[in-house]
């Protein structure tokens, strides 16, 4: 029998290598089925031990079309699941009766209710420093627009940022006559350390600086950054400035949320920033502003609120004192039925529990990215370690264009996306609705992909 050339022979080595890795990991992913039609259902096998969640009825809560592998909607925008769906046909058949009576009646009841459930979420102590919005863009552009910059203020910020944020940043400083930076977080990414990316957003902290904008989990690379370290890092620093010139914040949280479990006070954030309709499987077009009442107290709304503030200003009586998320919230007419919706996307994921979440997808992702990283075809971009990523998995393959990548994947009916920045990578996601099952048959399609 001929012999193989030697780096055949390797890859066969390397994939018989995450052969045995998937073994091991597919074992405690499994969880006992049941035929229950609940949302979520719950099994204990004593006083002692865990719930397990059943995963195939968390996956049957979305109407995912079969034909696909989908590794690519809970990063890019979501498919909703049957009790936000029914939750959304509710109102918008309400809506459609009466909608004058249904939208006078309950809107505030419903925006409440949305910030309320935010608010228990995210470990936040007070809803009415909840702001709702319509995506992480809108509430990047309602913070740093509406922030009292001032001509001799900076917003730092680093190169690893989406778009979103870089132009919130430069439209919000070129009005203001305020300046901006971007740092680099880390050197090398195969290298990064949290030590290494607290160290380089203190280091480039200067006395003008103002606003440390930073996103939770680059949807670049999958690099999560140390958020509540950055934070204990910067309140150390601020106990040196005064109140005016203290270093406020800001969370672009879009991939982190719906996944990690850092509570807000934990994350030590002033403003935290996401959408809703990723990660958190909520109502397409929702999205929300979190933050301390003391940052609020720095800002000044873009467009006038629907809410409380609205009647006081029309009987002339004074505004409140103090501001807050209720006083920040963009006012009109917005998808009124999906934002009204959004409580039952957090109860959705509170049912199943927010530790099960978080280690499913983490599973899943180790899954991934332990087989790619296997492959001597496939470079991982996205490191291993489970305090340095979350959900993405950004990764290239030999002698292959990324857009290359996702079209060959898409032939073989497998949803991946390409990262949008000027160095571009193919990303995978695997969510709550994938399965390990899932995650070998796109290994074995990547596996394929060798030149």
């Amino acid at each position: 029998m001929q012999a193989l050339p030697e780096n055949e022979r390797r890859a066969r080595h390397h994939w018989s290598s995450f052969k045995i890795i998937f073994t091991a990991y597919t074992r405690p992913l499994h969880r006992t089925q049941t035929n229950s039609k609940k949302p979520m259902q719950t099994k204990e096998k004593d006083s002692t031990t865990r719930q397990q969640t059943d995963w195939a009825n968390v996956k049957a809560q979305f109407n995912l079309s079969k034909e696909y592998i989908h590794l690519a909607s809970s990063q890019f925008i979501a498919s909703h699941p049957k009790p936000v769906r029914k939750t959304i046909a509710r109102h918008r058949r309400a809506l459609n009766q009466n909608p004058v009576q249904y939208t006078e009646e309950y809107e505030d009841q419903f925006m409440q209710e949305a910030r309320e459930a935010a608010a228990r979420y995210l470990g936040h102590p007070e809803p009415n420093d909840i702001a709702l919005t319509d995506s992480t863009t809108m509430g990047l552009g309602t913070i740093y627009s509406g922030f009292k910059l001032q001509k001799h203020h900076e917003i730092l910020t680093t190169e690893h940022d989406h778009y979103s944020h870089h132009e919130a940043i430069r439209m919000a400083t070129h009005r203001a006559g305020a300046t901006f930076r971007r740092v680099p977080m880390y050197q090398k990414l195969q290298e990064v350390t949290q030590e290494e990316m607290v160290a380089a957003v203190v280091q480039g902290i200067s006395e003008q600086t103002r606003i440390v904008g930073i996103t939770w989990v680059h949807s670049s690379t999958g690099l999560k950054t140390p958020v509540p370290q950055i934070a204990q890092a910067i309140a150390r620093l601020n106990q040196h400035r005064d109140e005016e010139n203290k270093v406020l914040l800001l969370i672009d949280g879009v991939h982190g949320f719906g996944i990690e479990l850092e509570t807000f006070e934990e994350l030590g954030c002033d403003y935290f920033i996401s959408g809703c309709h990723k990660w958190l499987y909520g109502p397409r077009g929702t999205g929300l502003i979190a933050a301390t009442s003391a940052a609020w107290q720095h800002v000044l709304p873009l467009i006038p609120s629907f809410t409380d503030v609205m009647d006081r200003v029309i009987a002339e009586e004074n505004r409140p004192e103090r501001m807050d998320g209720k006083q920040m919230t963009p006012g009109g007419f917005h998808s009124l039925e999906n934002r009204w919706a959004l409580a039952s996307a957090f109860r959705f994921i509170e049912a199943i529990g927010k530790e099960q979440v978080y280690e499913r997808v983490h599973a899943l992702n180790r899954l991934c990215k332990e087989g790619m990283a296997a492959m001597p075809h496939v470079t991982l971009h996205t490191p291993l370690d489970d305090a340095l990523s979350a959900g993405i998995i950004a990764f290239e393959v030999e002698g292959m264009e990324t857009e290359d990548v996702v079209k060959r994947l898409l032939e073989k009916k497998i949803v991946c996306t390409a990262a949008p920045y000027l160095t571009s990578y193919a990303r995978f996601t695997p969510g709550i609705y994938n399965t390990p099952e899932e995650v070998t048959k796109v290994l074995e399609a990547v596996n394929s992909l060798k030149a």
